[in-house]
């Protein structure tokens, strides 16, 4: 007759300088370490499987309530593993090998250390730093299908690393204080991978890789001098990354390879930047930013992309640039010595740009068949330059205010453009070469320029001028 080892093992510690160590191999074993005092020391070995470990350190009070030390090692299936630490300097490490980990890990104090490999499928891992401490480190590895990390830091210059290899890896950090870092890798070729990371306080950093199809990330940065990075695809199609930056000086990067991404980006603060670049087709861009001196550019490589940026306040400039078919492109800008710049490089390329404010700048260049431009300026001393070559193309332009400036030049069959300036000392130059181009001039005030020179065939031009 054989029986299981069913092993089962408590140590009690009270006192200075304590030092435990359980080594359990076979079946269902159990351990409880408890400890109470100062400079305790803890080592956990179970080799086997439906093991439990538990260690709980405290440090008590006084000058010598620091530095526990807490190692759990499980080798098997369906581990669980909880280490409760109180003190400062506390250093907590758990290796988990198998399937169906658990590990739990509380800290409290400052300065403590956690560190969690997990190597199996369905493993979960929970970490709690600071109350009320400062510069927390945690670092968190798993490896396997199904993984899930939730870290959590309360202090100043916390930093959590989550290593994540698998498919469907859910990860979520959460830190409160300054000089927080955040980084997470998911993915390695895994799918439907999730990461969360939510920052409050001052110089926030958050850096997110994602590799594989349908990943999604959002980062919600709120305090000063906050930077983001997020990285999907590799290549990936249908990531979805959402970065929400409060404060002043944000600064946001988002890339995306593949198709069908979508990223969001909303900054609201000063002189917040964002960069987003996409490769691949079907990808969608928005950013909205309100403030002052913001600056965004979007980089789109494929077929049927669209990009929509909105900029509130002074100083904003928008550039978006299109290769590929099917592009569309719309910026909206209010505010003053706002500029934006439109390139788009394909087959029917759609672009509009509407300026609210003084000082406004727009150009829009556009290559390719059928490509459309609209462009609408209300303010003083607004400049609007649009270059078109291919077949028909269309821009429309709209202005008013004063000393505005307008260029169209068109190159290729059947464009049209339709120039419309109200206020004082405008100039229009409209350029057509090809056939049966078509340009409607319009100005109304005092002092107006208009040249249209048209090189082709059928062409038609109307300039009126009114005082």
């Amino acid at each position: 007759m054989m029986f299981a080892q069913m092993n089962n093992s408590s140590v009690l510690s009270q006192g200075n300088n304590n030092t435990s160590s359980v080594t359990q191999a076979g079946l269902t074993n159990d351990s409880d370490v408890d400890q109470v005092g100062d400079d305790n020391d803890s080592t956990v070995d179970q080799d086997g499987t439906s093991n439990l470990s538990e260690v709980r350190q405290a440090s008590g009070y006084g000058p010598l309530r620091n530095r526990n030390i807490s190692t759990v090692e499980q080798d098997g299936t369906t581990n669980d593993s909880f280490v409760w630490q109180d003190g400062d300097d506390n250093l907590s490490s758990i290796d988990q090998d198998g399937t169906s980990n658990d590990s739990y890990v509380d800290q409290w104090g400052n300065f403590n250390d956690n560190t969690v490999i997990q190597d199996g499928n369905d493993n979960d891992s929970d970490v709690y730093q600071g109350y009320n401490g400062n510069n927390h480190t945690s670092y968190v590895y798993q490896v396997g299908d199904d993984n899930g990390s939730y870290v959590w830091q309360d202090g100043d210059s916390n930093m959590s690393t989550v290593n994540q290899g698998g498919d469907r890896n859910d990860s979520s950090v959460n830190q409160d204080g300054n000089d927080n870092i955040s980084n997470v890798l998911q993915g390695f070729g895994g799918n439907d991978n999730v990461s969360i990371v939510d920052q409050d306080g001052d110089n926030n950093d958050s850096n997110v890789d994602q590799w594989g199809d349908f990943n999604d990330s959002y980062v919600k940065q709120d305090g000063n001098n906050n930077d983001s990075d997020v990285f999907q695809g590799y290549p990936g199609n249908y990531n979805t990354s959402d970065v929400d930056q409060i404060g002043d000086d944000n600064t946001s990067f988002v890339s995306q390879d593949g198709g069908n991404n979508t990223s969001d980006v909303d900054q609201n603060g000063n002189l917040n930047g964002s960069n987003v670049n996409q490769d691949g087709f079907f990808n969608n861009s928005a950013v909205a930013q309100n403030g002052d001196s913001n600056d965004s550019t979007t980089d789109q490589i494929g077929d049927a992309n669209g990009s929509t940026q909105i900029q509130t306040g002074n100083d904003n400039e928008s550039f978006v640039s299109q290769i590929g078919n099917n592009n569309g492109s719309f910026v909206s800008q209010v505010g003053d010595l706002n500029d934006s710049d439109v390139a788009q490089d394909g087959n029917l390329n759609n672009s509009s740009v509407a300026q609210n404010g003084n000082n406004n700048s727009s150009d829009v260049d556009q290559d390719g068949n059928s490509n459309g431009s609209s462009v609408a300026q209300a303010g003083n001393d607004n400049v609007s330059i649009v270059a078109q070559t291919g077949d028909f193309n269309t821009s429309t332009v709209a202005q008013s205010g004063d000393l505005h400036l307008s260029t169209v030049a068109q190159l290729g069959n059947f464009n049209v453009s339709n120039v419309t300036q109200a206020g004082l000392s405008h100039t229009s130059d409209v350029f057509q070469d090809g056939d049966s181009n078509n340009s409607i001039v319009t100005q109304t005030g005092n002092s107006h320029v208009s040249d249209v020179d048209q090189i082709g065939n059928s062409n038609t031009s109307t300039v009126t001028q009114m005082d």
